[in-house]
């Protein structure tokens, strides 16, 4: 008998809806495609500041994932500021060190991303966030202290 491997597509528990900060169409459209396939729901994808923060401010968030080279007048660190301010984990995927911006974040996430490493990322954060569990190593990413 065989028995194939089918996708994991229930829903994370406590990390469901996303908002994709990136300012590079391609990898945009990746995002949204692996993050869709893993289960997740992008609310929206934005390519700048203030685009972030009206789609903050229009529908239910639970985690940004968070370039901080994007276009627009507003920084990803004013992004990640106003996020973290309204109690939304901030998962900042970027090859920019994070600076200051990491004090408003859950997590950094090296650019360029090995394959699976997104979602490998958002479990991580949900075992660290949610469950209070130590989160599995992640090639790339450094989680903060919170």
């Amino acid at each position: 008998m065989f028995f194939s491997r089918r996708a994991n597509t229930a829903r994370p528990p406590c990390i469901r809806r996303l908002l994709v900060v990136e300012d590079d169409a391609l990898l945009a459209f990746d995002h949204e495609y692996v993050l869709t396939a893993a289960g997740y729901e992008v609310v929206a994808t934005v390519n700048c500041g203030e685009s972030a923060i009206s789609a903050l401010n229009n529908g239910v968030v639970d985690a940004v994932i968070l370039d901080l080279n994007i276009a627009g007048r507003l920084s990803g660190a004013d992004v990640a500021a106003q996020a973290h301010a309204r109690g939304i984990i901030v998962l900042i995927v970027s090859a920019q060190e994070p600076g200051a911006a990491a004090d408003h974040a859950a997590a950094h996430l090296a650019k360029p991303l090995a394959h699976g490493a997104l979602v490998a990322a958002l479990r991580a954060l949900e075992a660290k966030i949610c469950r209070k569990e130590a989160p599995r190593r992640v090639a790339g990413l450094t989680v903060f202290a919170s």
